[in-house]
This record gives structure tokens, sequence and C-alpha cells, in this order.
């Protein structure tokens, strides 16, 4: 979007095709009270920054207080990200009247440029957009906005090493597989997986002592954070993405995590393959522009330690001779 005038049918200027595939929002206000019903989300359930927030806001069980309005998958489109009565999107249930995202970009501010991005939260009464920053509006939700009061995924006591870890995520995990993805050559390639499994190896390590969660045996924003791309890891990431190696299945702590946090409460319904897998393979991503770039190989003994020259017949019920 171009001083407020939508541009998605040609190619973006290079103020903003220098904007990264993942960038941080441009919104950036905060609410601590949330009169209930006065405030909504625009989300998508396919991409793992706005499930963050589908996450926080489905444990905290917010869905009285603050609705949800889900886009289509399907974003490289000349409308972007679009809303309707479909099986993979709902209306704009905010009441604004929206069939674009992009439209109350404009409203909340008519001269805006920049990516059009999910998450938003979208201040009903004002008409503006609060924030568009999914690490906030996760906190936000968490923090002061109602909800079950028994759930605490920020509390004060762990907020230091909550960080510490979030910023690991998103440098290594979160915004690493997209440097994958988008590696312009082999030593960009090599350099973003080399980050990527070595953040993976140590998170594997760190679950080495049987604790549950990330931080001990309390579910905080780390593990949300840490969720989202993992349970992408395999059907997307790895194949799609080529990120070759190892697979989220091959690392055994990481997958008893994921299936702790995707066994609780309200986790589930949030995890939408059907949506995933549509934006990712029927959109942009599923282009091929990495040739050239060799992916890592599987990360399996059998494969990697060399050829044996001599065939072992006797494993096949027969021997050498005939």
């Amino acid at each position: 979007m171009i001083d407020g005038v939508w541009q998605g049918d040609v190619d973006p200027p290079p103020e903003l095709d220098a904007q990264k595939m993942i960038h941080g929002g441009r919104f950036r206000d905060r609410i601590t009270v949330a009169e209930p019903g006065r405030y909504h989300l625009f989300v998508s359930h396919a991409c793992p920054f706005s499930h963050r927030v589908t996450l926080v806001h489905a444990l905290k069980g917010l869905e009285n207080r603050i609705g949800l309005s889900v886009v289509h998958p399907i974003w490289d489109t000349p409308e972007g990200w679009v809303f309707g009565e479909t099986p993979l999107s709902t209306p704009d249930r905010s009441g604004s009247g929206f069939r674009r995202l992009h439209e109350a970009y404009r409203a909340a501010r008519p001269d805006y440029t920049g990516k059009v991005t999910v998450p938003v939260l979208w201040d009903r009464q004002a008409r503006r957009i609060v924030n568009n920053e999914s690490l906030d509006i996760a906190v936000m939700l968490n923090d002061g906005i109602g909800g079950d009061a028994q759930i605490d995924l920020y509390p004060a006591p762990l907020r230091p090493a909550i960080d510490a870890l979030d910023a690991r995520i998103g440098r290594a995990l979160a915004s690493g597989v997209y440097a994958v993805a988008g590696a312009r050559d082999q030593a960009e390639y090599d350099a973003a997986t080399s980050a990527l499994f070595g953040f993976l190896d140590e998170c594997e390590t760190r679950l080495a002592d049987d604790r549950r969660f990330l931080l001990g045996d309390r579910t905080t924003l780390a593990d949300i954070l840490l969720f989202t791309p993992l349970v992408r890891f395999d059907a997307v990431y790895n194949p799609l993405f080529r990120t070759g190696g190892r697979r989220l299945v091959d690392y055994p702590r990481l997958t008893g995590l994921v299936r702790r946090i995707h066994d609780l409460p309200r986790v589930a319904p949030t995890v939408r393959l059907d949506h995933i897998l549509t934006h990712y393979y029927d959109g942009d991503w599923a282009v091929a522009r990495r040739r050239g770039i060799v992916p890592n190989p599987p990360a399996a003994s059998w494969l990697t330690d060399g050829p044996s020259l001599t065939p072992d017949y006797g494993r096949f019920g027969c021997n050498s001779a005939g």
C-alpha cells in the first residue's frame, strides 16, 4: 500500500520491496483494559505469527470479549488478504464492512505506506488499528484484557528468561525458516540452515532434563512462540522451504513438547492444516525460485555414512552365488 492506495496488482517500489517478508508492525499502541466487544482481531490461521495471537486468545478464553475475523489463506492475489463467507474464511465480523484487509489499514491511516499484514488488533469504536505486531498483541491478550485468570503465559519472575528465549526463537526459527526459503545462493542457504538447526539442537538439549516446557513445568509465551513454527515444520518448511537436514520428528523431545502444547485445552482447534497447506502450496511460496541451491541431505546415518560397496545379499534371503 502506498499513500493509502492499494497497489496489489503491481510490483512493489524499492522502499517496500526492501522490507523483508518478516518485519515489525507499524502500529504499536497498547491497551490495558478491554471493554467487552470494543476490540476485534483480524487473523490468518495460516500465518505462524498470527497463530501466536489466536493461541493466546484461545488459551485465555477471550472469545466473549474479543471477536475474531479470519482472512482467506490465499493472499498473493491483486486484492491481498480478503474476508468472505467461505470454508476457509469469515466475513468481517467487526461490523466495519471490510471486504479486504487493506481497507482497514486505509481507514486507520489514510496515507499509510507499507505492508498489509496480520494479525491486527482493531478498535471498533475508534475505527483504528491499535497494533499489528504479533508479540505485542499476544502480551496484551495475556496481561490485562480479562479471560482466564488462572493462565499467565508471561509471569513477572520469568519475563527476563522469556524475553531472551523469544528473541532467539524469532531470529533463528520463526524468521530463520524464511531466511532459508529466501536464500539467494548456497552461502546464504548454508548460513541460514546452520543457524536454524543449531538453535533446534539447543532446544532439544534444553529439554534433556525431562522438563515439560522450555522454562520448566508451566507453559509460557516462549512455548507458544516455539510451537507455531514447529507445528508447520514437517508439513511446510522441510519440504517446501527445503530446509533439508532434520525434521521435527527427528527431535524426539521437541516433538513431545509440540504434542504437549497441542493437547492443552482449546489449542487443537487453532491448528488449521487446511489453511496452512492452502496458503503455502497454493500461494507464491510454491513457486520454485531456488535453482542452484543444493538442500541439506536427510539426517539419516544409513544415507550419510557412505555406501556399502559390497551388497549384503543375505538380507534378501539369497547368496551372492545366485
